[in-house]
């Protein structure tokens, strides 16, 4: 089956992709087809990641906090650790660092709240390297993104909102889950796209539906579809809906990337889900990507006052081994 990128209104030949986002619809063609629903999400994303400490102290990091900073952590074993790096454009970050773990929550002061994407200060090491994202708390049933994306992201958005930036991971919500990828556009998901229109035209019935569409749709349909696909390296999109559990208090998230092999596997309270797949259903390749752990988390607000706000509270645990693969 196909998908259309309602921003780009283009058509995507693969069976699982849907929209992470109200804006990203799905085509009323695509809707019928062997029961798939699926939504593209624009953008790519920033994210989340660090090291555990050893010390305890807790850190409020405020809009006015001067510069990037790095809150350090030693390994609590022999795997891969990282840092959990700070900038001046997040906002409301609680970090509380007690017992070699290191708490993440966000103090919403506004009454609409606002995304906070973090990063991990190291590039993703050759060979094998596993993380985990535990909720200790997740009172709002709002999609967030934990996996591996580009350093460069935009941390006021959430991963797969960053255009053009990679992120590959897992979103959820407390009822909905999607993998995500990013996608590079093609040429020839334009041609797709424009087989998929003549199929349209094909089927109009009568004289005067065809006159209406010539003389009003086609001109404008033509000259939107000589730019899709075209002009933009790529999208982060999400796919197989609740193929992965959703989100909730007492989720264990592990991430587990595989460099040498390209591969990027779900965990989930111990278990093992699977690898993340392509387009084309064949495992991801991240080979030769510079990738860095990434999370989104969102901060709720309320117009009764701060009070009544609300944020998820999780706690990152890295320098952790690869658990054994079934």
């Amino acid at each position: 089956s196909r998908l259309r990128v309602a921003a780009f209104g283009a058509t995507l030949p693969t069976s699982s992709l849907f929209a992470a986002t109200p804006a990203m619809a799905i085509p009323h063609s695509a809707q019928k087809r062997a029961g798939r629903s699926a939504v593209l999400a624009l953008a790519a994303a920033g994210a989340l990641s660090w090291k555990l400490l050893s010390a305890s102290s807790s850190t409020f990091v405020g809009s006015a906090s001067p510069g990037l900073r790095t809150i350090g952590a030693t390994a609590r074993r022999a795997g891969y650790a990282f840092d959990v790096v700070v900038a001046d454009k997040h906002r409301g970050i609680v970090l509380d660092k007690k017992g070699g773990k290191i708490e993440l929550t966000t103090k919403v002061t506004s009454s609409g709240g606002y995304w906070n994407t973090v990063l991990g200060d190291k590039p993703l090491p050759a060979g094998r390297s596993y993380f985990e994202v535990h909720f200790l708390d997740k009172p709002d049933d709002v999609m967030e993104y934990i996996g591996v994306a580009e350093a460069s992201m935009d941390v006021t958005l959430p991963v797969h909102k960053n255009k053009e930036k990679e992120f590959y991971g897992w979103g959820a919500s407390q009822t909905d889950s999607a993998t995500y990828m990013f996608m590079v556009c093609k040429a020839e998901y334009r041609k797709s796209e424009e087989a998929d229109i003549k199929r349209q035209e094909d089927r109009l019935k009568t004289v005067k539906e065809f006159e209406d569409y010539d003389k009003k749709a086609k001109p404008k349909l033509s000259e939107i579809c000589a730019t899709w696909w075209t002009g933009l390296k790529g999208m982060s999109v999400g796919g197989d809906p609740m193929r992965l559990p959703p989100f909730t208090k007492g989720t264990t998230v592990g991430i587990d990337v595989d460099m040498d092999k390209g591969t990027l596997s779900f965990w989930e309270n111990g278990k093992y889900l699977g690898l993340l797949h392509d387009v084309d259903n064949k495992p991801m390749n991240l080979k030769g990507k510079k990738l860095v752990p990434a999370m989104s988390f969102f901060g709720r607000g309320s117009f009764s006052g701060p009070q009544y706000a609300s944020a998820s509270n999780v706690e990152i645990r890295t320098g952790l081994e690869p658990p054994p693969l079934p």
